[in-house]
């Protein structure tokens, strides 16, 4: 796997403990399922895309549009289908779900760039 991938998916699954902790702490069990739902969607998107990944160097050297937009298809998919399982058929808390997968989706921005930044760190010495 990827170094980027390792290091977001690691983030994700620790904001994943770490905010459902904060939420049983705060809000009770019910809050805290939703938000570590929500979390493991996002860490199943990053999942999603580190086997797409995978896939597409095994097969060509250059991607075609076409795959992207399938893997791109594939992804949205998942995500929606995982939202409506926890908040149709799980009944979990919306907010709580929501919650844990912005955050997941937002350690997926912030991830790469500290990476990006180590790696700097790392050449200037």
């Amino acid at each position: 796997m990827d170094r980027q991938i390792r290091r977001v998916l690691s983030s994700q699954l620790a904001l994943l403990l770490v905010a459902s902790l904060v939420a049983f702490a705060i809000w009770g069990p019910r809050v805290a399922v939703a938000v570590c739902f929500g979390a493991g969607i996002a860490s199943a998107n990053t999942l999603m895309i580190a086997w797409r990944m995978r896939q597409g160097r095994a097969a060509q050297a250059q991607p075609s549009l076409s795959e992207f937009y399938r893997s791109w298809l594939e992804r949205y998919l998942l995500v929606g289908v995982l939202l409506a399982a926890g908040l149709g058929g799980l009944k979990l808390m919306p907010l709580g779900l929501l919650s844990g997968f912005i955050l997941g989706q937002v350690i997926w921005i912030l991830a790469p760039l500290t990476v990006e930044a180590g790696s700097r760190d790392t050449e200037e010495k």
